[in-house]
């Protein structure tokens, strides 16, 4: 007996990870991030780690949930209940992905019938097609499974805005960043930008911004950890399948697999290296060949994509020169930097407008991106993907209304959130804490007063 305890307190030391036991963890993991034992730390030469009950108690350790895990479940479901919470309690009239949900479960690509206030609906030899991107249909098909075509999409997009807003919390976990300011980052993400009014109003537009978002943040959580390259790709593509833009930050994803630094050098693994890269684009080109596919069913082109067959879009005066034109770029700037509240002598005083608001003014905390170090390789990729991606946002003929905010930042918000990090990792003053408190009360105000209809153009 004596000889056994002995074996087993053995056991539990060799297999604890001690002070001089090599570490798995990634470089660059947040505060509070467990550290696991290396292969060869010595955990398999322990006579207690040769028995069944070693390699059971070993088992037990590995699929224990980490105490970032729980926090993320706990945040993810917070940010859900609020969304459906503050959400409206009608159903959503702009369905175009319920009613394609529907028509995927029947084997078609098209819909049977145009009700009048489904403006955007492609006809074509007697149907109609959904000009948007097919993703935010597909996550939608369980819903029209379990619950018909009565479905209110913004249950959907509340759920899976919270889906994004816990992974965006695991990556937070993967900056030196005490917990306290991983918690406000995340709750800033989910409350303190135009995120909170999109996901908890869902409608079609809205829903293939959390959609991409979900997606984005998926495959940034496993690029940072350098996992898994094939499904980065997919998971990225997917993303893509929701919003087009979303393809251009693809350099990121890239450079974070493969450990890109700067100055550029080639890795020392050359293989490996070339090997992830070519797993990451096999996996990105996957949902892109089934969105040509679909494009072809639809429009007899791999390349159409349906947007300028909207019956009138090119009429509209925002489109005069085009879908996308560089003379709109001056609009975009002014939507995006300078674009205030409305203003009035009546309560509220201060309402949002339709066309959107200032980033700065919906997200102060944003102003503290310009203190991020360009030859950190993290924010130097994420900001080449976010200058890429922004080119056919801020030359497109709408700005994005209606909106709160400005919603096209969202297909690049994740990227935003990784530039932040590293920007806290060397602390949080009690100034951006007050700029983090302020953007959660800001877009909390301009949920509250579109919810009471204080809102105009």
């Amino acid at each position: 007996m004596t000889t056994r305890r002995r074996a087993i307190r053995g056991g539990r030391r060799a297999g604890g990870g001690g002070a001089g036991a090599p570490s798995t963890a990634t470089p660059g993991r947040g505060t509070g991030a467990a550290a696991s034992t290396a292969p060869g730390s010595g955990t398999t030469d322990s006579p207690l780690a040769l028995t069944p009950l070693g390699r059971a108690t070993a088992g037990a350790r590995r699929i224990r949930i980490s105490r970032d895990t729980w926090i993320a479940l706990a945040i993810g479901t917070l940010a859900a209940s609020v969304y459906l919470f503050t959400s409206s309690r009608d159903r959503e009239n702009l369905d175009y992905f319920v009613r394609l949900a529907a028509a995927f479960l029947d084997g078609r690509v098209h819909l049977t019938e145009a009700p009048s206030w489904l403006t955007e609906l492609i006809p074509r030899d007697g149907v109609w097609y959904v000009a948007y991107p097919p993703m935010p249909a597909v996550m939608l098909v369980p819903f029209v499974v379990l619950l018909g075509t009565d479905l209110h999409q913004q249950v959907a997009s509340a759920l899976f805005g919270g889906v994004a807003v816990g992974l965006t919390y695991l990556v937070l976990c993967r900056f030196e960043l005490a917990e306290r300011v991983r918690l406000l980052l995340a709750l800033v993400f989910a409350f303190g930008t135009c995120f909170f009014y999109v996901a908890e109003t869902g409608n079609t537009w809205y829903l293939s911004h959390v959609v991409a978002v979900l997606f984005a943040t998926a495959a940034i959580l496993l690029a940072l950890h350098r996992r898994w390259p094939l499904v980065v790709g997919l998971l990225l593509g997917l993303a893509v399948l929701s919003r087009l833009p979303v393809v251009l930050t693809a350099p990121f994803y890239a450079a974070m697999l493969v450990g890109l630094g700067w100055p550029i050098r080639m890795p020392l693994d050359r293989r490996g290296a070339l090997g992830s890269i070519a797993l990451f684009g096999a996996g990105l080109a996957i949902p892109l060949a089934l969105l040509a596919a679909y494009n072809v069913a639809r429009f007899d082109s791999p390349f159409e994509l349906g947007y300028a067959l909207i019956p009138g879009v090119l009429d509209e005066p925002y489109y005069q020169e085009g879908i996308f034109s560089v003379s709109y770029i001056p609009r975009h700037v002014y939507a995006l930097f300078f674009r205030s509240w409305n203003w009035s002598d009546a309560f509220p005083w201060a309402t949002p407008s339709w066309w959107g608001l200032a980033i700065l003014l919906t997200t102060p905390l944003f102003l503290w991106l310009v203190k991020a170090r360009i030859r950190d390789p993290r924010v130097l990729y994420a900001a080449v993907a976010v200058a890429v991606a922004l080119v056919p946002l801020v030359t497109h003929g709408n700005v994005g209304f209606t909106q709160f905010g400005y919603r096209f930042s969202l297909d690049v918000q994740p990227l935003l959130f990784v530039v932040l990090a590293t920007v806290f990792e060397r602390g949080m003053s009690r100034l951006a804490v007050a700029a983090a408190l302020l953007s959660i009360a800001f877009s909390t105000y301009g949920v509250w007063a579109i919810g009471a209809g204080y809102v105009s153009f």
